[in-house]
């Protein structure tokens, strides 16, 4: 469970600071186009697919659906091949797996420490000061990767990848590097942006039933 609970976060955690060999004015205005980007977004709704693969050469396939809104609001709903969900109301971080009877509870104040940042895309953190450029490269003509090392002693990270739309700054993709030698690519699919949705899908409301730990 903690494994599942790292990944949320650091799906949300990202950092910046210059990058020798490149323009820092390029980089800058890079990284202002993305923060900007989600500044202006109060809301968010994808699918999406989570490939994650192991150093035994492994590769794990789930899909879902996520919503976020401002400020530090979303809900990761896992579809296959196993049902769960992820819920943050903005105090705590709720894992539910329906079909076991049983939920996680993590303050989210106490689920990483206070200097890390719950990101960019949900409103809160900022690419340009808390993520730490390693490299980039160009993809295509308006599609960048850029690669960013994470730099508190308390994350399982070693190294965030983003693929990122230079026209609007949209995040198209996530790529997560851990030190136990997992890599973990989240793609965005059907993305929308400011939709209408109702509050009560970041509201935890378990079955009597559930066991909450």
């Amino acid at each position: 469970m903690v494994q599942v609970m790292v990944f949320v976060l650091a799906l949300l955690l990202v950092l910046a600071s210059p990058f020798n060999g490149v323009k820092s004015q390029t980089i800058e205005e890079v990284l202002n186009r993305i923060q900007n980007f989600y500044e202006k977004t109060e809301s968010i709704r994808a699918s999406f697919v989570q490939e994650t693969d192991f150093p035994s050469g492994k590769r794990e396939i789930r899909k879902g659906k996520v919503w976020m809104k401002k400020p530090g609001l979303f809900r990761w709903e896992y579809l296959e091949p196993e049902k769960f969900i992820i819920i943050s109301d903005g105090r705590n971080i709720y894992v539910y797996y329906p079909e076991e009877n049983q939920a996680f509870v993590y303050p989210s104040g106490k689920a990483v420490s206070s200097q890390l940042a719950l990101g960019f895309m949900s409103g809160r953190g900022d690419i340009r000061k808390d993520l730490k450029i390693e490299s980039f490269k160009t993809l295509e003509k308006n599609l960048w990767q850029i690669n960013f090392f994470t730099s508190h002693a308390d994350s399982q990270i070693e190294k965030i990848s983003l693929l990122v739309n230079l026209s609007t700054g949209e995040v198209k993709e996530i790529l997560l590097y851990y030190l136990s030698g997992e890599k973990v690519k989240i793609i965005f699919e059907n993305l929308e942006y400011n939709a209408e949705f109702s509050p009560k899908i970041f509201k935890f409301n378990p079955p009597k039933r559930v066991k909450i730990n």
